[in-house]
């Protein structure tokens, strides 16, 4: 019997020696990166808010992205500041040539937003150990703040109900229950004045100075709609000269002063700068020159640089007034009444047309 044949020995694959397939290991996926999920990088206030999100923005970007983010948001808070700037300066121009009840009703509504954030900041001095008046005291001063620019201008003069209204105000601290304060009476009746008295002069200085200045083509060619050339008045020039001189001061010092700001110029707000005073300086005075050649006033340029430093000057002090108030009550802002810009800045020109109107009423009562 014939033996059986073979059988065929299999084909040789890939499977078998000596070509032998190992498994592959597997391979890993890419990492999730946090940018491919925003539009953008986060925003400046998001990172510093949120520590995570900030770690994640630089493991995804970098440092490089954190720095671009960095001026990108820089550029964002310039460009809404010169934006605000200009609309503020087209809509007080406005408001300012209006005059009579306008101009009253719109400073009395910058005046009772300022007196309402001067009595949180004197409240928010008692976790430090500060003594505030009761919330109707505060509530009380801050209306009648708001009240002082209307009857400035039915009435002119404010200084009867200035001592009325400080003695009212200690008479209702002297009767309250508990113990009351001296520092309740000094934040109370220095709020009447810093946020009602001083501001009143706006007024004053609008729609009390009543005499004609014609010496400009302007006032020559003013539209009989619009009031003819009565209308324009030295209050008129004055408030103009006076506000553009300040948004003038203020850009140029704020430009200049982080471009190029080394010199610190005071402790009481360490990110004002020498330099940038300088060039606020620098901008007001060029900037009430220039307007003294356009609108015919003042007619000297001796007395347009006199107006423009005491402008600046009036500007400065009321700045640091407003950041010693800040800084005594441990906060940074305070408010959020002009978009772009620390605080609601209104506070900051009390002592402004103060000092314009008493120059103005010298000169006035000299001639």
């Amino acid at each position: 019997m014939a033996a059986p044949a073979p059988a065929p020995a299999p084909a040789a694959t890939h499977f078998q020696p000596p070509f032998l397939l190992l498994p592959s290991p597997p391979r890993p996926h890419p990492p999730l990166r946090l940018r491919f999920l925003l539009p953008s990088p986060p925003p400046l206030r998001l990172r510093r808010r949120f520590p995570l999100l900030a770690a994640a923005a630089v493991s995804a970007g970098g440092g490089g992205g954190e720095e671009a983010a960095r001026k990108a948001d820089k550029a964002r808070q310039l460009q809404k500041r010169v934006l605000v700037g200009v609309a503020i300066g087209v809509g007080a121009g406005g408001i300012v040539v209006a005059g009579g009840w306008v101009f009253a009703a719109a400073v009395s509504a910058a005046v009772l937003a300022g007196s309402r954030e001067y009595f949180e900041l004197v409240r928010s001095t008692a976790g430090g150990g500060g003594t505030p008046p009761p919330r109707y005291v505060s509530r009380v001063c801050s209306a009648i703040c708001a009240l002082m620019p209307i009857l400035t201008l039915y009435y002119g003069r404010m200084d009867v109900t200035v001592t009325f209204s400080a003695f009212i105000i200690a008479i209702s601290l002297l009767v309250q229950r508990g113990n009351p304060r001296f520092a309740q009476l000094t934040s109370s009746v220095f709020g009447l004045f810093y946020c009602g008295y001083l501001p009143s002069f706006w007024v004053k200085l609008r729609s009390g100075l009543a005499a004609p200045a014609l010496n400009s083509r302007i006032a020559y060619n003013w539209p009989i709609l619009l009031g003819g050339q009565a209308h324009w008045t030295v209050g008129l020039v004055a408030t103009l000269m006076a506000i553009s001189s300040i948004i003038a001061a203020d850009t140029s010092a704020f430009l200049c002063g982080r471009a190029f700001g080394r010199t610190p110029l005071t402790n009481i707000s360490p990110k004002k700068t020498l330099e940038g005073a300088l060039a606020g300086l620098a901008g007001c005075v060029l900037t009430t020159v220039l307007l003294s050649t356009v609108l015919r006033w003042p007619r000297s340029l001796l007395s347009a640089t006199a107006y423009g430093i005491l402008i600046f000057l009036g500007s400065l002090f009321g700045d640091l007034v407003e950041s010693l108030i800040k800084r005594d009550a441990g906060v940074k802002d305070s408010g959020s009444l002009i978009p772009g810009h620390e605080g609601s800045e209104v506070e900051s020109h009390y002592f402004d047309f103060n000092l314009l109107f008493h120059v103005q009423k010298d000169e006035r009562d000299k001639a």
